[in-house]
């Protein structure tokens, strides 16, 4: 069924007849279907310009559900990569205390602490300038 428009008068100044005018060449529509797109145009720029709250808290709420299975997953990972990262420390000590003989054991803790120190230098800076470093 076709649209059923109503009609009105409408006067516009020169300078806005004579860019729906050009407008209306460039596209070959009518000037009448011209005006009615860029009023259309106008009323829906109007409508998101007053309901600016409502269109970002829509789009937070879409982010936040496209968003919340990757942070969930990298959660995850995260707190796995701990698990392994403390398993590692352990199994470490554990085997100097296992396999290093008694005479050649230093204090593990003095150790440990030792390479925390190194680690987070290492975290800190960018890995061209560690890589310059004469001490590893």
């Amino acid at each position: 069924m076709a649209n059923k428009f109503k009609r009105y008068s409408l006067s516009v100044d020169d300078k806005t007849y004579s860019a729906i005018k050009t407008i209306s060449e460039t596209t070959g529509q009518s000037i009448a279907e011209v005006s009615r797109t860029l009023i259309e145009k106008g009323l829906a720029s109007e409508w998101v310009d007053e309901n600016t709250d409502l269109v970002a808290k829509i789009v937070r709420q879409q982010m936040e559900i496209v968003m919340k299975p990757h942070v969930e997953r990298l959660a995850a990972l995260s707190s796995k990569t701990g698990h392994m990262a403390s398993t590692a420390t352990f199994l470490n000590v554990q085997a100097f205390m296992d396999l290093v003989p008694t005479e050649k054991k230093k204090d593990v803790r003095s150790l440990y602490d030792k390479a925390r120190k190194k680690a987070v230098e290492y975290m800190r800076t960018k890995a061209e300038d560690w890589n310059e470093r004469e001490e590893l």
